[in-house]
């Protein structure tokens, strides 16, 4: 594997500013969080009257340690009332033209009503996201030479994953050639299929797949199966999933049959929240915020609200320390993970690092009164050569009897040359040994378990159990 990518040759003067000391880049983000709060105070509906509710004024927030002071916020609370977020400046405030120009619109999705919940952008915060970017794009070595094949679905709503990949591209002057996949919208039929998909990587030379973790996989599988030339293809920046090592492997296997050259498999953590994403300048290295004068990211306990010291598990938050659009303090992501501040030992950056691969909190289950994390089964079974798909899925002895026995399934893609014996095997240990429960394994066709012509995510743990009353 190669060694990607170090301290690169050029570094922009912004760029820099995560070279910066530990205590150089809090001082910065304390300025920043004192102003901040202050346009709260003036300017949010929500935090204006939390603000009285909770008898703390914007002179009580000092540093990002007295954030302590403020509740965390969760999604609900904001899909309650989105518009109250939205900072109010009225026409004759002191303030820039770009604080208050409305710039873009993108919804924050994963809702159990299915309606997606608008976040607000403006000028300023656009401008700001760019310099975000332009630094990712360094952390991650993505350059002006390259051309990213933008792979994410084209969505019925504004989503980052799409918008996001355009404004990287920007941000850095690479070109950028976009697929179009998604579920078709009949009145309009610009939509493309995966073969496109698969032939626009040729014929554009493109060096950078980006997109969603399982349709790029399935992109190279297809390329793979149609004999395509992906040499040009360096660097995967993939998100929306896990991709654990076996993940990775399998990728970068399946690019150098057809190729690839010691391929980069980048990923990230990716939020609207935070209008783009974490990712790393090495495998495994940690992902990097990149802007720490924008988000404070914490780990934060649960129950009390208090901040984790790093190295210990709880759920992150952020905090917008230069927002003018939508606005929270400590909002709850929804995955649980560990931070680092330390130096990255890779790229000698100081910006604070994701440094375990996230957990979806609602995806964390209990089965036969244990609580199990499903990603760990990921891993063990992504490290099985020879599983072209697969899908958990948490069942019943009897479903029509909720109070019946939980019962572990593993539905299995097998690649053709593959002894299904020896792999039903190989899956049955490995799962023991993540959860300690045995599976029934059965074996199914690929596009029974994920399907790109319909859906542009695989659903890698299904939960298919009544609820007990």
């Amino acid at each position: 594997m190669a060694d990607y990518p170090r301290k690169p040759k050029v570094v922009s003067e912004f760029g820099q500013f995560l070279y910066k000391s530990q205590d150089e880049i809090r001082a910065v983000q304390n300025e920043k969080l004192r102003h901040q709060v202050q346009l709260l105070e003036k300017y949010s509906p929500y935090y204006s009257k939390l603000f009285q509710e909770k008898g703390i004024t914007a002179a009580d927030i000092r540093t990002v340690d007295d954030l302590e002071k403020i509740p965390l916020l969760y999604k609900k609370d904001y899909m309650a009332d989105p518009m109250s977020f939205r900072l109010v400046i009225p026409a004759d405030a002191p303030v820039q033209p770009h604080e208050r120009i409305l710039w873009g619109v993108h919804y924050t999705t994963g809702t159990t009503s299915g309606v997606p919940t608008p976040f607000f952008s403006m000028t300023h915060d656009y401008f700001g996201n760019l310099m975000q970017l332009a630094r990712m794009d360094e952390v991650g070595g993505i350059t002006a030479d390259d051309t990213v094949a933008n792979l994410f679905p084209l969505t019925p709503v504004p989503h980052i994953g799409f918008w996001k990949t355009v404004d990287y591209s920007i941000a850095c002057a690479a070109k950028v050639c976009n697929a179009l996949t998604g579920s078709g919208y009949p009145p309009f039929p610009i939509h493309r299929p995966l073969d496109y998909a698969v032939e626009m990587v040729v014929k554009n030379r493109a060096t950078v797949l980006s997109g969603i973790v399982s349709f790029v996989r399935r992109v190279i599988m297809r390329a793979e199966e149609l004999g395509k030339d992906f040499s040009s293809v360096r660097m995967c920046f993939v998100l929306g999933e896990a991709c654990p090592k076996g993940m990775r492997e399998d990728m970068r296997t399946r690019l150098k049959n057809i190729g690839a050259k010691d391929p980069f498999i980048c990923s990230g953590l990716g939020f609207t929240e935070m209008q783009g994403t974490t990712l790393e300048c090495s495998e495994g290295g940690g992902m990097h915020l990149s802007a720490p004068d924008l988000h404070f990211l914490e780990i934060v306990d649960e129950e009390t609200g208090k901040r984790l010291p790093d190295g210990e598990k709880g759920l992150l938050t952020i905090t917008h320390v230069d927002r003018r659009g939508t606005c929270f303090l400590r909002y709850v992501v929804g995955d649980i993970t560990t931070l680092s501040h330390e130096t990255c030992p890779h790229c000698g950056r100081n910006d604070v690092r994701v440094v375990m691969q996230p957990i979806r909190t609602m995806e964390l289950i209990k089965v036969k009164g244990t609580l199990i994390n499903p990603d760990i089964l990921k891993t063990e079974i992504t490290a099985i050569k020879g599983i072209e798909e697969y899908q958990i899925v948490f069942t019943k002895e009897d479903l029509k009897d909720p109070l019946s026995l939980d019962k572990l399934l593993i539905r299995v893609a097998a690649a053709a040359g593959f002894d299904q014996a020896e792999m039903q095997t190989n899956i049955k240990t490995a799962t023991k040994r993540a959860v300690e429960m045995t599976p029934d394994v059965v074996f199914v066709d690929k596009y029974d378990i994920f399907d790109p012509t319909k859906t542009l995510k695989s659903t890698r743990v299904v939960d298919e159990r009544p609820p007990v009353e």
